[in-house]
């Protein structure tokens, strides 16, 4: 069973909330989603890695960006519901508060607790 994957397709609009930051990915590319956010009232957001530089970074995109090619979701994914109405699909470490401010600080125990997860999620790839 493959975890779920979404490949990335550069938009063909100006909306800056769908274009932001997709620079940084490969047209065509398949990635592997991490975590799926919901904001209230917007588009999903899929957490995906992708080469800056030399480092291997994760952040959130705009999933009209991406056509999924697997549906399938990882085992370790809980669902969290927030009182503004929004929700993510994600491992319950990292819906910990302050876990994604520590891992952009780039804490060693929220680099480590990120990358066990990471793993967990591509091995049921």
């Amino acid at each position: 069973m493959m975890s779920m994957r979404a490949r990335f397709t550069r938009p063909q609009t100006s909306d800056p909330q769908i274009l932001q930051g997709i620079e940084a990915l490969r047209e065509g590319e398949e990635y592997v989603v991490l975590e799926v956010s919901v904001r209230f009232g917007r588009s999903a957001l899929f957490r995906v890695e992708f080469i800056e530089g030399e480092w291997e970074q994760s952040a959130l995109f705009d999933s009209r960006a991406f056509t999924v090619t697997s549906h399938s979701l990882p085992p370790t994914w809980r669902y969290f519901q927030f009182d503004t109405g929004s929700f993510s699909l994600c491992p319950e470490s990292w819906n910990q508060p302050g876990f994604w401010e520590s891992y952009y600080d780039h804490a060693p125990q929220a680099l480590e607790v990120y990358e066990t997860e990471k793993r967990e999620i591509l091995s049921s790839s």
